[in-house]
């Protein structure tokens, strides 16, 4: 198939032609949307990204939308390219830089065999990569932008496994320097923080606390919930904090890296993560924070950590709500109360 298409330069660059090679689509997880692999007039690779309008609900057309405010005049290296787009009916097509890596899910959170091939520093690399993505988001873009749905299949990877943020359907613009946004509540479980999940109230905290679940992806190489027939369901954040209370928190890293890891640094890494998600939204860093915590800029040795917030399901979702529509105080936090006292709190 081929089509004509904007640059992305403004989107005023006249049109160039796009071949999709349909053989090499694969569904993405809605299924009105499916990624193919392409290729410009030029010879180079990219990927086309088809978004079908549905006319009742307009779903497709917000995303696209959405992706083009959030992309058309930014440019970051950790931060997915947008080549062009191009409107044919009732499909929407948007053109981005080939990733050859594909994404988290398909590479780093497979098999263990897939594991073994991200030693410490890709994964380092990955984790600090995307956390610079997120900052940029949160505080250099003007507007700033919120993500609304960091999660590990998100991440892109290109053929020297730099990531990439990808997916900005679900973004949200923070215009005249609002903290936050109130929006229906999209996403993915296990991903969710807390408050937005409950009262769909959106900040850069939210992304936060997605990023700090990613982050105990990478390093642990497990899902965020797996599931057994002997124990049921496991959700990754609760035995992250199970484990930092015990004193055992490098339990968590990866077994596929046998070992062979800085310990101090991964335990840096993995209490990072449990700062991202602790359930009292203040007490998060910000993105930036998080960057210079990574890096040992900000020592972060003797940091107390507050609990995590975790929400394991829909009806979880619906119990809450109701709850916290029945109180009185605007806080929310189980923990709050106990301990944000001997908590730190980044702003």
């Amino acid at each position: 198939m081929k089509f004509p298409f904007c640059g992305s330069s403004c989107f005023s660059s006249g049109p160039k032609a796009a071949i999709i090679n349909n053989s090499s689509s694969w569904p993405d997880l809605d299924c009105f949307l499916y990624k193919n692999q392409g290729w410009l007039e030029d010879g180079s690779v990219v990927a086309v990204k088809v978004l079908s309008v549905e006319i009742e609900s307009m779903r497709g057309e917000r995303e696209f939308i959405s992706e083009i405010a959030a992309l058309s005049d930014i440019k970051h290296e950790n931060l997915v390219t947008l080549r062009g787009c191009c409107v044919d009916g009732a499909n929407r097509y948007l053109v981005y830089d080939y990733m050859e890596n594909n994404s988290l899910v398909h590479t780093l959170l497979g098999q263990e065999h897939n594991r073994a091939k991200f030693n410490w520093e890709a994964r380092r690399g990955i984790s600090l990569g995307v956390a610079r993505g997120i900052a940029y988001l949160h505080e250099v873009v003007q507007p700033h932008i919120l993500h609304r749905d960091i999660k590990a299949s998100n991440i892109l990877l290109d053929q020297n496994f730099i990531p990439k943020v990808s997916d900005f359907g679900l973004s949200r613009l923070l215009r005249d320097n609002k903290s936050h946004v109130s929006t229906h509540v999209a996403g993915t479980l296990g991903y969710l923080a807390p408050e937005y999940a409950i009262s769909g109230r959106m900040s850069r905290k939210s992304d936060v606390y997605s990023f700090g679940v990613l982050l105990l992806e990478i390093i642990s190489g497990r899902p965020v919930v797996d599931f057994d027939l002997e124990h049921g369901e496991h959700y990754l954040v609760q035995k992250a904090w199970e484990a930092y209370k015990g004193n055992n928190l490098l339990q968590i890293v990866d077994p596929a890296l046998h070992m062979d890891f800085p310990e101090e640094e991964a335990l840096r890494f993995l209490m990072v993560g449990l700062l991202c998600v602790q359930e009292t939204a203040k007490l998060r860093p910000r993105m930036s924070t998080t960057v210079t915590m990574l890096t040992n800029e900000n020592d972060i040795k003797d940091v107390q950590i507050s609990q995590p917030g975790l929400l394991s399901d829909l009806m979880d979702i619906r119990m809450r709500q109701k709850h916290s529509s029945q109180r009185t105080q605007t806080t929310y936090s189980r923990g709050s109360t106990t301990t944000s006292t001997h908590s730190t709190s980044y702003f």
